[in-house]
């Protein structure tokens, strides 16, 4: 018997209804959330009802929404370039801070290692006036808007300004202090992780928090290599010479 019909059978596969279809479609189906319509797009759209032939009170009903949606919109935009300045000052309090806190620390690490204590007067004075500005920065008023230290030059308008910004600071840690108080810090280094890569001060040779890294490695170093010489003088040595050491 001929079982050459055999291969060419194929097994059906079950057919899918419509309704089947559709409903796993509707099933998959992601349900999206209504977007928020934009202040500047809601003003068009009373605007263009506004041009049509519309009833007295609904008229002045869009009238009163289109100039209420107009205060938010002036609103919003006062708001965005309130905070473009805001993080401004925050980034150039944050580098003016690390510029004076390494002065400092190179000045006290000179103070230490001085032979002599040569110069420690106009050292002393120098950091007198750098933890000044220190302060400065730290405690500059939140209501402000910054004056930055090591910009303006000796325009009169700004040393004034300045001169000005430094009395009140210093008012308000005398005030602080008597009532007890901790004044509350407004250039503080948490402000934010900034890219220090874009500051000419940060790529002038190495900083003193590398410079004493440095030195602590090549101490490290140093007793490393003493340790070792002596462990291996010692391997050398007899164990009655040993025990005399």
């Amino acid at each position: 018997m001929a079982h050459g019909g055999f291969n060419k059978r194929r097994v059906s596969e079950p057919k899918q209804s419509a309704g089947s279809s559709s409903r796993r479609s509707k099933v998959l189906r992601v349900e999206k959330k209504p977007k928020n319509v934009s202040i500047k797009n809601q003003m068009r759209s009373v605007e263009r009802f506004l041009r049509k032939d519309l009833p007295p009170e609904v008229k002045e009903s869009l009238v009163e929404k289109l100039e209420d949606l107009k205060k938010q919109q002036d609103a919003h935009a006062r708001l965005a370039v309130e905070r473009k300045v805001f993080l401004r000052n925050r980034k150039i309090k944050f580098f003016e801070r690390r510029k004076i806190e390494r002065s400092i620390r190179r000045l006290e690490k000179l103070q230490r290692t001085s032979s002599a204590h040569v110069g420690d007067t106009d050292i002393a004075e120098q950091l007198t006036k750098l933890k000044e500005d220190l302060e400065y920065v730290r405690f500059f008023p939140k209501n402000e808007k910054y004056v930055s230290l090591f910009t303006g030059g000796e325009d009169p308008e700004v040393v004034e300004k300045r001169g000005k910004l430094r009395k009140q600071v210093k008012a308000n840690i005398i005030v602080a202090a008597a009532s007890g108080k901790e004044l509350e810090e407004t250039g503080s280094e948490d402000d934010g992780l900034l890219d220090l890569s874009d500051d000419d001060f940060f790529d002038k040779g190495s900083s003193s928090d590398e410079a004493d890294a440095d030195d602590e490695l090549t101490d490290k170093s140093a007793k490393e290599a003493a340790s070792s010489a002596s462990g291996r003088a010692t391997s050398g040595m007899s164990s009655d010479e040993r025990n005399q050491v």
